[in-house]
């Protein structure tokens, strides 16, 4: 392992203002942070669930790191699970690597749901898909060696922003930061399984039929393989979130979060009169480096 003496993570939290069920923990894919929720974070308070997002090690707010070309997948969940642990199992939203991280967190009895927005995959399943496979070379040396890197602006437009609109995409473009070749090789590679037996919460995956990072047929066998149901956002992308008519994709997967059996959903840990507050902290875990 490559981590810090000390995990690193920083949360971004909207506060419900009478909660009615339990925490939820959105959990971001590479080169991105908390940052990717942060217009979902409201909907989901007035839903009646205290709602954060979390900046993996290394990702802003928090300081880059000299070593992000070498963290893991494993070191992110590491800072996944430590947050989890101070939500009392919440429910997980997570977007495409944040997905893998939150079915470990899974397998660890670390959830009670989850919403997985084209996670991905686990051992088995190949993301490698031809649009892929033919802008990858120049990003092989970072994957080898565990070096630092960041899609080239075109690479991101293609596979990622492809369903935002052009006049939009520098923004974001602005926010993504450079992340780990170590984590890409991993999920390149599927080194790290679930067992299907060991999802046993209920499991919401959300596919984009124009994804091109995480090709929808990537999201149905993930659905088949650990029983989860599958929604297909059609007219949409990677970027879920940023896309326009994101807010009707967002009410499928809130209403399917009210959905849930009421053992599922009992509330925990929070004051029913409290004020509807933001904050933003940063919190120091003492799990060196293991999820």
């Amino acid at each position: 392992m490559t981590s810090p003496p000390t995990t690193f993570f920083h949360l971004d939290t909207v506060r419900a203002e009478r909660p009615s069920g339990p925490k939820v923990l959105c959990l971001p894919g590479l080169f991105a942070g908390s940052w990717v929720f942060e217009n979902l974070l409201p909907l989901i308070a007035q839903r009646g669930y205290s709602a954060s997002a979390i900046s993996f090690r290394g990702h802003p707010p928090l300081p880059r790191m000299s070593t992000i070309g070498e963290q893991t997948i494993a070191d992110y969940c590491a800072d996944a699970s430590a947050a989890a642990r101070t939500l009392d199992r919440p429910i997980l939203i997570a977007h495409s690597m944040g997905g893998l991280v939150a079915l470990l967190l899974i397998a660890k009895n670390l959830a009670r749901a989850a919403i997985l927005l084209s996670p991905a995959p686990t051992r088995g399943i190949s993301v490698l898909s031809p649009p892929i496979l033919a802008r990858m070379a120049r990003y092989l040396p970072a994957l080898l060696f565990s070096r630092a890197y960041l899609p080239i602006d075109a690479d991101l437009d293609a596979l990622v922003l492809n369903m935002v609109p052009p006049a939009q995409r520098a923004a974001l473009r602005a926010r993504f930061v450079p992340d780990s070749g170590r984590a890409s090789r991993e999920m390149a590679l599927g080194v790290y399984a679930v067992a299907p037996s060991a999802v046993t919460v209920p499991t919401l995956i959300v596919g984009a039929d124009n994804d091109r990072f995480i090709p929808l047929s990537v999201s149905r066998r993930m659905a088949s393989k650990y029983g989860a149901q599958l929604h297909i956002a059609d007219g949409h992308g990677h970027f879920l979130l940023g896309e326009p008519g994101w807010e009707s994709e967002a009410k499928v997967m809130l209403d399917w979060m009210d959905a849930l059996p009421r053992g599922t959903k009992d509330a925990v840990g929070e004051n029913a009169s409290a004020p509807r507050r933001i904050t933003s902290a940063t919190t120091h875990s003492t799990s060196p480096g293991t999820p």
